[in-house]
């Protein structure tokens, strides 16, 4: 395949600084995804997925319209019988993106080294180590929602509030995203796409309950079996469609209430278990890292950019936007990259269905986290799928990362890596 060269990524570094805006670089020449039928409801990994309304073969009442999808999707189409919403008007019809429940609580010190590191004293979240208002909420099950990357979907609604974010690549070259809401919520994030046989692998030990608008049955069927929860597209006021956007990129779901249809069905609600060893970077203050390169495929290139205070995200040299449903934008950011290589393999259905692109997500493989404007090169490991990732040093010492939301992103073991 196809790679760019050093030149050719100096280059685009070079344009990505000196542009920072415009617009986007990806045209209709790129690849685009296939169509796919509807699915609702899903289920847990103790029901039937052929009975029942939590089916993974059950449609909304009404006549479904099957619109562009990928050949891994089978549940992405809209429904006539889903209510549509416009910008600015919630689902529930509240108007407003619910957030306050994550915000930092107490006076944050640092602990002198340099760069300086916050140090929070009180109940901190196991996902992103931030401090947080409310420790009850940090008792609770994680809930993650699948949100597409397509160019058609951006900028994405709701990641911002996310207190952690898993991305891959998919079909096509394109990469999707898992948001994981634990302490956190949003009425409006998406928009919400289909399952891929390595979201669950990741998942797993995280206890979560999983958020998509579908997927191939033998796919559903391997993560039910592998104890993974699915929540599917049930209707306002889980899900509802945006009547600014087309279908498939248009279906966006509410945190909380995927938090009170696991409740309902009865689901295990421990919470997550610590990610990560927060505290002062690990890295050496020589392996300084402000603009790092991710070459994701021939179609997805990224930067992030450190400004000091946190990692912008950029996509072929153009700012990647975030959007609140009422209209307010920003642009993606992070405090901390967590980049775990990974060998790519093609997963098949023993029967009926298409095969689709999955990671090797366990053994071990090369690691980079990128904190403060640093890099910290090491490996990471696990056992099984319900291990997760024990991340080390090049000399076996573990890894140490500040507090703040992180980015965590499964790459493809041969794509290029600069800072």
């Amino acid at each position: 395949m196809y790679r760019k060269s050093p030149l050719v990524v100096a280059v685009w570094l070079v344009l990505s600084v000196a542009c920072g805006g415009g617009e986007d670089a990806v045209t209709s020449t790129a690849p685009s995804e296939t169509a796919a039928p509807v699915s609702e409801g899903i289920g847990t990994p103790t029901s039937d997925p052929g009975s029942g309304s939590e089916s993974a073969e059950d449609t909304p009442a009404g006549t479904a319209t099957t619109d562009e999808g990928d050949p891994g999707d089978t549940g992405d189409a809209a429904s006539t019988a889903t209510p549509t919403t416009g910008g600015g008007t919630e689902p529930d019809g509240t108007g407003a993106t619910t957030t306050g429940t994550s915000e930092p609580t107490g006076t944050p010190e640092t602990d002198g080294s340099s760069p300086a590191t916050t140090v929070y004293s009180g109940p901190v979240s196991p996902v992103s180590g931030l401090p947080v208002l409310d420790a009850s909420l940090l008792d609770r099950k994680l809930i993650a929602v699948k949100v597409d990357n397509h160019w058609d979907s951006r900028p994405q609604s709701g990641i911002e509030h996310a207190d952690a974010v898993f991305e891959l690549v998919v079909e096509a070259g394109i990469t999707r995203f898992i948001a994981l809401f634990h302490h956190s919520d949003t009425d409006w994030v998406g928009p919400v796409r289909s399952l891929r046989p390595t979201d669950s692998t990741l998942i797993k030990p995280l206890n979560g309950a999983l958020t998509i608008s579908g997927g191939q049955p033998w796919i559903v069927d391997t993560a039910l079996s592998d104890s993974v929860p699915l929540i599917g597209d049930m209707g306002p006021p889980l899900t509802a469609r945006w009547s600014d956007r087309k279908a498939p990129h248009n279906l966006y779901a509410n945190t909380a209430e995927a938090r009170r249809v696991s409740e309902d069905r009865g689901l295990d609600q421990s919470p997550p278990p610590t990610l990560f060893n927060r505290g002062p970077s690990s890295a050496s203050p020589m392996d300084v890292a402000t603009y790092i390169f991710l070459d994701w495929t021939d179609t997805t290139d990224v930067v992030w950019h450190w400004d000091g205070s946190q990692y912008l995200r950029s996509v072929e040299g153009v700012p990647h936007q975030w959007i609140a449903q009422d209209g307010a934008t920003g642009q993606i950011a992070a405090d901390v990259l967590v980049v775990l290589m990974a060998e790519r393999y093609t997963a098949c259905p023993s029967g009926e269905g298409s095969c689709v692109p999955a990671w090797h997500t366990v053994g071990e493989n090369r690691a980079v986290v990128f904190a403060d404007g640093l890099a910290q090169e090491g490996r990471w490991s696990r056992a099984d799928n319900g291990d997760w990732f024990t991340l080390t040093g090049i000399r076996g010492e573990p890894v140490t990362m500040p507090a703040g939301r992180t980015w965590i992103m499964i790459y493809p073991e041969t794509a290029g890596l600069v800072w």
